[in-house]
């Protein structure tokens, strides 16, 4: 019985903080900078290239409608069909809070 409660405890979706995003590279790249082992999936491929000439840009991610960064196996941020939706999870809440006293994202609201 134990067991499955843990289990079911590890299996619950993190708490997410809705922002509004203005610079999307800036808030990717920071966040990338920020965690201990960075992933980047857009739309379901591994992104490798976080240079300037690489898919991480404010057009491309535009058009995106998969988009994940992850810490190991943790989600960091992310958005699923438009970066209007994006959202940070409240673990990596300091990660929304400085970039939106640099101006490139509005938090929205609470975590839900």
């Amino acid at each position: 019985m134990f067991g499955w409660f843990r289990r079911k405890k590890q299996e619950r979706k993190a708490e997410l903080i809705p922002v509004s995003p203005k610079n999307y590279r800036s808030i990717v790249l920071h966040a990338v900078a920020t965690v201990a082992d960075p992933k980047v999936y857009m739309d379901g491929c591994l992104i490798t290239d976080l240079s300037e000439r690489g898919p991480i840009t404010q057009r491309r991610l535009k058009k995106c409608t998969n988009f994940v960064v992850r810490n190991g196996g943790q989600d960091v941020l992310g958005f699923h069909d438009h970066p209007r939706e994006m959202w940070i999870t409240v673990d990596y809440g300091e990660i929304a809070e400085f970039c939106e006293k640099e101006g490139w994202l509005k938090i929205e609201g609470t975590a839900s």
